[in-house]
């Protein structure tokens, strides 16, 4: 790991090179293998990893929790994160992805169709009215967008629940229409359709599941977004996801709506 390719790897080293002191200098009679270190910050060995690596930075209540007994300076960790969650688009919907590859169960809302249950063509005209890099290079983008719908093809899917604003029914193609059709006869896929005055869904929401317990919220709006495991904040996302949830049509209506969006089309 180089710290200089980047300020997760930065981080992933800051945090590798105090778990190795306290190994070497054998702290407090523990071992501080990536386990021991997980152990006491109440993760598991593979998140210690990640953060270790670089892949997935840790959010502000972990770089918290890890200060302490690594030996590092109050904030040292917890501001080099603060740094990290105010960099520009690129990198903001990194840690969601490598966890949406993971995740058992989603619980989403949106005023979009989510990219898991996107097609090629609708995919292709959000990425064009996003403005999302060259517009020669949106094949590429589209194409990398449907590689990470391989989740509905393994052994043991996720669960998805769906909220989806009624609104974007009429901005969608007719292949989409029948994508979520499709969805719908999945039996790990439930979409509900949010009618107008029933509520109003700011951006795209997603609490996410691992198969460790570990639960996560990201949110994305137009060019940002931001991943977090802190309770709190997973707990505050959960709760708006219920209200929309309970206020949507049920799955079999939903259809219905679906299905009326798609005449409309034709």
């Amino acid at each position: 790991m180089d710290p200089s390719e980047g300020l997760e790897q930065y981080i992933g080293h800051l945090v590798q090179e105090a778990r190795l002191t306290r190994r070497k200098d054998k702290h407090e009679g523990g071992d501080w293998s990536q386990t021991y270190l997980a152990g006491r910050v109440y993760v598991s060995q593979s998140r210690i990893s990640e953060v270790e690596t670089g892949d997935v930075p840790p959010d502000r209540d972990l770089a918290g929790k890890l200060e302490m007994p690594l030996g590092l300076a109050p904030g040292t960790l917890v501001h080099l994160v603060k740094f990290l969650e105010e960099r520009t688009v690129l990198d903001y919907a990194k840690p969601f992805l490598r966890r949406q590859e993971r995740a058992q169960m989603f619980h989403a809302a949106a005023f979009t169709v989510p990219g898991l249950l996107q097609t090629p063509d609708y995919a292709r005209q959000l990425l064009l009215a996003g403005q999302a890099g060259d517009p020669r290079d949106i094949d590429s983008y589209v194409e990398q967008r449907m590689a990470r719908q391989w989740v509905w093809e393994k052994e043991d899917p996720p669960w998805m629940s769906l909220v989806l604003a009624e609104a974007a029914l009429d901005q969608v193609t007719v292949t989409q229409l029948e994508r979520l059709l499709q969805a719908q006869e999945s039996p790990n896929i439930s979409v509900q359709v949010l009618p107008p005055g029933a509520g109003h869904i700011m951006g795209t929401l997603y609490v996410l599941t691992l198969p460790e317990g570990t639960r996560g919220a990201y949110t994305e709006g137009f060019l940002t977004g931001n991943y977090s495991e802190d309770v709190e904040t997973v707990l505050k996302f959960q709760r708006v996801y219920d209200r929309l949830a309970a206020s949507a049509l049920t799955a079999a209506a939903s259809t219905d709506r679906i299905h009326e969006a798609l005449k409309r089309l034709k």
